[in-house]
């Protein structure tokens, strides 16, 4: 457990680093749109790719078919569940949908893959990858849908983030005999390095955007929030304990699976939903408040799975 306190430390400190340079300026809202997509196009894209190089082994392609079916089932369930769930509750059509999308779709990107290869390595990362090829399937698609008011899934939406293309790619070269050669190895991880610390200075910026009026007074964030942090988490690790008991489940693959879906809700919900108009305020509301929140609900999880697994 110190060496989690250790990391969230880091991150704290990383946070306060972005919530600062926001405050003064240094940051501004065109320069923090340009780390994102820097980040999520340029440096995060070269930390998936260098997790294939990740010694093979049956015991890890063992791990990623689990977290294959357990993030299959867990996104194809959810997003059932909850739009059956807010079918009849009294609220805005807009914002249903941003409740399924929020509650559904965790940071995966920003927080999730910086924080697992942090805590578990190449393995975790490698793990990580596979959950989020899950998200992007249902994301994407599905998601998008909702966004957009579409009739019809489009499944080469999920092609267009090289987030995607990089954790197709990692699953490959995972799987094949051939590993980069040295200084190329070394090359992309200076390039990943980047990740961890830039998507935290960005996350702290984005904090110091939040109007505390709004956020404190609405009581469908604090719903998102709980859903968010606390019960899919809760009913992911009941799943794999289950899974457990009729399949071998290794510790680092089940704490990876739990943790992913513990992060607080994913960036792109606002992206998309100012895109496309639907309840910008209110999504930007739930990512704010359920980032708040992560940093203790996720020591929670970091110290739960560790009893558990």
């Amino acid at each position: 457990m110190i060496q989690v306190y250790i990391v969230f430390a880091k991150i704290f400190i990383f946070l306060a680093l972005g919530f600062i340079l926001n405050k003064t300026k240094v940051i501004d809202p065109v320069a923090e749109k340009a780390l994102s997509k820097f980040l999520l196009t340029a440096v995060l894209p070269f930390m998936i790719l260098n997790s294939s190089q990740y010694t093979y082994s049956l015991d890890a392609v063992h791990g990623m078919l689990v977290a294959a079916f357990v993030g299959l089932c867990y996104y194809g369930g959810s997003l059932v569940v909850m739009r059956v769930i807010l079918k009849h509750v009294n609220i805005l059509e807009d914002e249903r949908r941003i409740m399924i999308t929020c509650t559904v779709f965790a940071n995966t990107g920003f927080v999730g893959f910086p924080l697992m290869e942090a805590l578990y390595g190449s393995y975790g990362l490698l793990i990580a990858a596979v959950i989020n090829l899950c998200y992007n399937l249902f994301f994407y698609t599905y998601a998008v849908y909702l966004f957009s008011r579409r009739t019809k899934f489009k499944i080469s939406e999920i092609f267009k983030s090289t987030v995607s293309v990089a954790s197709i790619l990692a699953i490959v070269l995972f799987m094949i005999p051939w590993r980069f050669p040295a200084f190329l190895a070394e090359t992309f991880k200076l390039i990943g390095d980047m990740t961890v610390p830039l998507s935290m200075i960005v996350m702290g910026s984005m904090l110091a955007n939040v109007k505390i009026k709004e956020l404190i007074t609405d009581r469908k964030a604090y719903v998102v929030s709980l859903l968010r942090l606390m019960v899919c988490p809760a009913i992911v690790m009941g799943a794999v304990v289950l899974i457990s008991h009729f399949v071998n489940i290794q510790p680092e693959t089940a704490c990876v699976t739990v943790l992913m879906c513990a992060m607080p809700c994913g960036s792109m919900n606002v992206m998309y939903s100012e895109n496309f108009d639907v309840a910008p305020q209110f999504s930007a509301r739930a990512v704010s408040m359920s980032m708040i929140f992560m940093l203790v609900t996720l020591l929670f999880w970091a110290w739960a799975v560790k009893m558990v697994f």
